[in-house]
């Protein structure tokens, strides 16, 4: 059939040119992003009700919430947050979770459940965490001008950005809500004989919409209209409150109208000036250079409508990480290229370098083909696995080529021996490739956030894979038939190619000779020199316990961005809060090294509220390009230096870091339904934490030191004067944040604003609520008589950890130093400590995902030899064979502890587990070469001996090619090589190539160790094997 096949040539071509050309053009129109689109199986309920407590939070918010949303199918983890003004409450659920069926559910629980809020508690909102929400751009406009000017800038540029079809939303920072303050004269109120409660109820009254309808009688049809509504400020400056038969006291004679915005609880800044930062996100498979692109070419235009005042800055630009990585790519393709070409060129000759290297570029653009298919964007974890499958893809061409070379001696035409290759391969070649294949393909199954992110890596090795099968099996045989073979570069080397077939071996002269006589002596010592490998298998495995790093998550890479949190202890104002973040800000503004700052205080509109209640700002920090600079952590290590000089102030500096989304590098939840032991417990923890030399960035929500203010009610007392609580509540409110008495839309603004009542701000005090009058049966009344002030120690943040009561403690460890290890020593310190804990510990964060990766990736390893097995047991109907075959697996394990010891680094749980698995496939792929040479050769009638010599002499050449194709494709990746061929620049240790240095060395050590066991202790194998018959009856 494959001849057939074979001999339609223009057919093949055909079909290959039209392969090419479309793949270029998927390759070309496939949407880029950074990071994989995908959907963290977390949901996020968010609840708002102004100036309520956290302790009234928890009790009339999250708690009626957790009742309902814990009993969702799929539910994992739940764990809320009460905070002055609200709560959230996070669902987290199992691996492989419908999130719209998840989001849907949420939304029928919240219907379910918002009718028990309190009146004034905004309508919750539930939110789907997904990668395509992050933002790919972010825009400042910044100025030292009125806040009012930035925002009308930053609305109507936001409208602008929000038309394109590409973008998801528009996220603005900063922003301040429009709001109308009325602000009252108590003492004027006093003089005019009135109290708060005149001045709310005529307002209110004063804004009702009245729908009269319409008059019809004989006469014809009339709509009557009644303008009732405030639709100016002049309209509420007139607004009647007490009339008498002289005169009438309007809101003008006792109140200010001030169109102005909520009182500011934090501020935002763009490079020390004010700003209102807008964070965009695309929609999921948008092309991002294509959507950035568009944003950035629309700002341009619209420039010249912005004054020269305001500036328009871009920062966090995801696109152009994608466009170094696609660089990447194309730079490591013409290198590995580059690389085979000269390899198979030294070894064969050039025809036979340009058909093996056709298969490369060939096979990545018959693999966009078959990615598009299943919309799979080009992203960075795409690309990493396209720069991995380099030095694998061309195996199965080298072992095609390298026959037809070594047949073409005999004479036969240049069409047929290509044929014949083909033919005589197809075995050996479908079933190395199947087992590679075999490896990658549990990967697919590969649960949780590591397994939806690292998804696309089996995916798109599969597909190039089966493309590299296919050139390697048809393509490459048809342009091998047209283009011909490499003649023997002497008449010793065509000698040679005989006498490999059917001749003499004792002839044999050169690299080959060599190889017989080591062959020779394995096969007079074949248990000799298993043993020894045994040992020195067993001897590598127990140095590398003694002597390893231990392990990690996910390897470290040289970010782009940072932050600072700054974290301070104490009852500050949005205005001191400001002041503390200005003095760090002014620190790093003149950093050479920094190219652009965005910082905020307190809180601002748009920002989730998850961090710890004492942390006071933060900022955001994007640093310039990695070549023109340190590394991060020394330029942090510097503003660390910078600013230590601030007392009182603790400072994180966190790198963003790639890879799966996640917080911190240990979580540790302390659970406790008795709060006493549940503070105790967490302070004794942290207090031994916050000194370890090994620590860094370390946060905990433990209540910030501080007073809060309770006034108790004397309910007796406010009967017998006939004062109501709810005017008691209305009185204290206008003199904290103001009370909201109605609101209307102004011809100037699309959604209606707030009318809020407040004191003015010189009796906005503690000491005025004692003078408060307050509407009673007899008149006036001061809160005094009955409302007592009693300090109290401040409850900032409360937190429940599946509804039980909880405090978190976060960390990173510093560099160098295996989190894993540490969690150890913290887990013997609990055991071990005289401090007797009644709270349970749990430790989540980056120890749960690399427990549950560590746990899936052995599943994953066994699946992959089970399936390796059953194609081996297929292809040779033996089980001894594929014992032999397997072997090469566990002895290339000694190649990857090599290469962690010589590097110094960590076994990655992720990267180095996937090297691992890719390993178990590659590596079996010249044992299934060698096994199916020597099977022939028996059936040929030669003894054993002679059969095996013979094998490994005939197999000597592919063997050696595929391993040193392999290698040196892998080599550059473990080194942090990338040559800019286009910019003629050679770069080390670049971030995108920080990706793959864990999985390429692993390869890289694990390929040469199998190669030279390959050539030694197979052939010792087979040997044992074939003169036992208890193993030759398996």
């Amino acid at each position: 059939m494959i001849e057939k096949l074979l001999n339609q040539r223009k057919l093949i071509l055909t079909f290959l040119f039209f392969f090419i050309f479309f793949g270029l053009y998927k390759y070309i129109t496939l949407p880029k992003e950074s990071d994989p689109d995908i959907s963290l199986p977390v949901i996020y309920t968010t609840i708002t009700h102004k100036g309520i407590s956290p302790t009234d939070a928890e009790r009339l918010l999250i708690k009626p919430f957790e009742k309902e949303l814990k009993n969702i199918e799929g539910v994992k983890k739940i764990s809320s947050n009460s905070y002055l003004g609200g709560g959230n409450i996070i669902l987290e659920f199992d691996a492989g979770f419908d999130s719209n069926k998840a989001l849907s559910e949420t939304r029928v629980k919240i219907d379910i459940t918002k009718s028990k809020l309190p009146e004034e508690t905004e309508e919750p909102r539930a939110t789907e965490i997904n990668l395509s929400r992050f933002p790919v751009l972010a825009v400042a406009i910044s100025g030292n001008v009125d806040d009012r000017i930035i925002q009308k800038y930053a609305k109507f540029l936001k409208r602008q950005i929000e038309s394109f079809s590409e973008v998801l939303e528009v996220t603005t920072l900063g922003e301040s809500d429009r709001q109308i303050n009325i602000i009252v004269n108590p003492k004027i109120v006093e003089n005019y004989g009135l109290t708060h409660k005149d001045v709310l109820s005529s307002i209110a009254d004063s804004n009702l919409m009245i729908p009269a309808g319409t008059l019809s009688n004989e006469k014809g049809s009339f709509n009557i209209k009644i303008p009732s509504l405030i639709e100016n400020r002049e309209d509420l400056l007139n607004i009647p409150i007490k009339s008498t038969n002289n005169s009438v006291v309007t809101l003008k004679d006792v109140a200010e109208v001030r169109d102005s915005f909520k009182d500011k609880i934090g501020y935002a800044r763009n490079n020390g000036e004010n700003a209102i930062i807008l964070e965009i996100s695309k929609r999921t498979g948008e092309n991002i250079i294509k959507t950035i692109n568009k944003i950035k070419s629309s700002l341009k235009n619209t420039r010249e409508t912005v004054p020269n005042f305001l500036k328009i800055g871009i920062f966090q630009d995801e696109s152009e990480k994608i466009k170094n990585q696609i660089k990447d790519l194309e730079n490591n393709v013409i290198l590995a290229t580059l690389i085979v070409l000269i390899i198979i060129i030294l070894f064969m000759g050039w025809k036979s370098a340009l058909l093996v290297s056709i298969s490369i570029p060939s096979s990545f653009l018959l693999s966009m083909i078959i990615l598009s298919f299943f919309n799979v964007t080009i992203n960075v974890v795409v690309l990493f696995a396209l720069i991995l499958s380099v030095g694998i893809l061309i195996d199965g061409a080298i072992i095609v080529v390298e026959y037809a070379n070594r047949r073409s001696n005999e004479g036969i035409e240049k069409q047929k021996v290509f044929i014949m290759s083909a033919k005589k391969m197809f075995l050996p070649v479908l079933a190395s490739t199947l087992t590679t294949l075999a490896a990658f393909f549990p990967l697919i199954f590969w649960p949780g956030v590591a397994g939806e992110f690292m998804f696309f890596l089996p995916v798109t090795l599969l597909a190039v894979l089966s493309s590299s099968l296919l050139m390697a099996l048809v393509f490459i045989p048809t342009i091998g038939g047209i283009f011909g073979y490499d003649k023997a570069l002497s008449e010793q080397s065509m000698k040679n190619l005989n006498l490999l077939e059917k001749g003499d071996l004792k002839k044999i002269i050169g690299m080959q000779a060599k190889y017989i006589k080591i062959i020779e002596y394995s096969l007079d010592n074949p248990k000799k020199l298993i043993s020894l490998t045994l040992i020195f298998l067993l001897f590598v495995q127990l140095l590398y316990v003694r002597f390893g790093k231990g392990v990690e998550y996910f390897p470290p890479i040289e970010p782009d961005y940072a932050e600072i949190i700054i974290h301070a202890r104490g009852n500050f104002s949005p205005n001191e809060k400001d002041k503390i973040v200005k003095k760090i800000e002014n620190e790093i503004l003149d950093n050479e090294y920094i190219r652009n700052i965005y910082s905020r205080s307190g809180f601002v509109k748009g920002q989730k509220k998850n961090e710890s209640d004492d942390v006071i700002g933060s900022i955001k920090i994007e640093l310039i390009n990695w070549k023109k600079r340190p590394q991060a952590k020394r330029i942090l290590n510097d503003l660390k230096n910078k600013t230590n000089k601030f007392p009182g102030i603790y400072l994180e500096f966190i790198e963003k870091k790639d890879g799966p989304p996640k917080d911190k590098d240990v979580e540790i939840y302390i659970v406790n339904n008795d709060l006493p032991k549940l503070i105790q417990d967490t302070t004794t923890l942290y207090d031994f934490l916050k000194n370890r030399s090994w620590l860094k960035n370390i946060d905990t929500d433990i209540d910030n030191p501080g007073i809060e203010w309770e006034l108790l009610i004397d309910r007796e007392q406010a009967d017998k004067h006939g004062v109501e609580i709810q005017t008691v509540g209305n009185a204290i409110q206008m003199l904290t944040h103001g009370l909201k008495v109605t609101e209307f839309m102004p011809s100037d603004s699309d959604d209606e604003i707030d009318i809020v009542v407040k004191y003015d701000k010189k009796f906005r005090t503690l000491d005025e609520l004692d003078d408060i009058l307050v509407e009673g049966e007899m008149g006036p009344v001061a809160l005094s008589l009955f409302v007592n002030r009693v300090p109290k120690k401040k409850i900032g943040k409360i937190t429940r950890y599946q509804t039980i009561n909880s405090k978190t403690i976060k960390f990173d460890v510093k560099e160098g130093v295996v989190s894993n290890n540490k969690v150890k020593e913290i887990k013997n310190w609990l055991n071990n400590s005289d401090n007797s804990f009644n709270s349970k510990i749990i430790f989540t964060g980056q120890e749960e995902d690399q427990n549950e990766a560590k746990a899936f990736l052995m599943k994953a390893f066994f699946i992959s030899l089970f399936l390796i097995t059953i194609i081996l047991i297929a292809t040779f109907n033996s089980f001894y064979y594929c014992f032999i075959i397997l072997s090469a697996v566990i002895f290339s394990t000694i190649g990857v502890m090599i290469g962690l010891l010589i590097s110094d680094k960590p076994f990655g749980i992720i990267m180095s587990g996937i090297g691992i698995i890719a390993l178990a496939g590659i590596v079996v792929n010249n044992n299934i070469v060698l096994l199916d040479t020597y099977k022939n050769l028996r059936k040929r009638g030669e003894n054993i001996k002679e059969a095996i010599i013979r094998t490994g002499v005939q197999r000597l050449r592919p063997v050696l090619l595929t391993t040193l194709t392999t290698f040196f494709g892998l080599i550059p990746m473990a080194m942090g090589l990338n040559i800019n061929f286009l910019d003629a620049q050679i770069n080390f240790g670049s971030p995108s190539s920080q990706w793959w240095i864990q999985l390429s060395n692993a390869m890289v050590f694990g390929v040469m160790v199998s190669f030279i066991l390959t050539l030694v202790i197979t052939p010792c194998l087979i040997y044992i094997g074939e003169k036992s018959k208890f193993l030759n009856s398996f």
